[in-house]
């Protein structure tokens, strides 16, 4: 069987990964005849929201439980391997920032999640192709920027203050429509803008399904 890995942070987009854009990756991997593997790190998240109220609770949620709850049959992400995978695929979601990276008070990025960054290193030297939603090419590209002997090329929305971020790397960052997905063929990476910004579903669900069919393009 074809299995692509969607790497979750979390569920709900506040504290974790945002759920369209899980549901929807998965839902167009498996249109296209792909199966699903769910996966995680097992570690505790940075904080819990109130989705309603958006206000932190004084509680702890640990990443692999919470993620569970959009699929059950959920790995530990150390379980996977690049050897078994024929790709990677990160939705997006604010989660993602706060589990999947080290920020300072400022906001800025110290460092990725010992995991997340091993997976993404691992299929980026298989030049296996690696996809992502709105922040987490944040993610992706905080993984990789010290083993590139090229710039990516990623896209992230249109927040100034995000794609400022990206260009301190050395991104080339491209602004694109909600519905396109941008590739990077010689990285092979793909990435589009997902929910951020606060996009209409219809239009980022097109966004999605033009990622993943530039994912299942780079892995022939």
């Amino acid at each position: 069987m074809k299995e692509i890995c969607i790497v979750l942070a979390g569920c709900g987009f506040l504290d974790g990964s945002d759920v369209r854009e899980a549901v929807l990756t998965s839902h167009f991997l498996e249109e296209s005849g792909y199966r699903t593997v769910f996966a995680a790190p097992g570690i505790i998240q940075k904080e819990v929201k109130n989705h309603k109220t958006r206000e932190v609770l004084s509680q702890k949620r640990d990443v692999l439980s919470e993620s569970a709850r959009l699929n059950g049959e959920i790995k530990e992400l150390k379980e996977i391997t690049g050897d078994k995978i024929l790709a990677l695929i990160l939705p997006g979601g604010v989660g993602v920032m706060k589990n999947l990276l080290e920020l300072d008070k400022e906001g800025n990025i110290l460092k990725v999640e010992s995991q997340t960054k091993k997976i993404i290193r691992e299929m980026f030297r298989r030049k296996k192709p690696i996809g992502g939603c709105g922040l987490a090419s944040l993610v992706i590209a905080n993984s990789l920027n010290d083993i590139l002997d090229s710039p990516l090329t990623l896209t992230i929305g249109n927040d100034a203050r995000v794609i400022k971020q990206l260009e301190n790397l050395g991104i080339n960052h491209v602004i694109a429509k909600p519905s396109e997905a941008v590739i990077d063929e010689e990285s092979k990476i793909v990435t589009t803008t997902g929910y951020l910004g606060k996009n209409r579903i219809k239009d980022f669900a097109l966004g999605i399904k033009n990622m993943v069919s530039g994912i299942i393009e780079l892995t022939k």
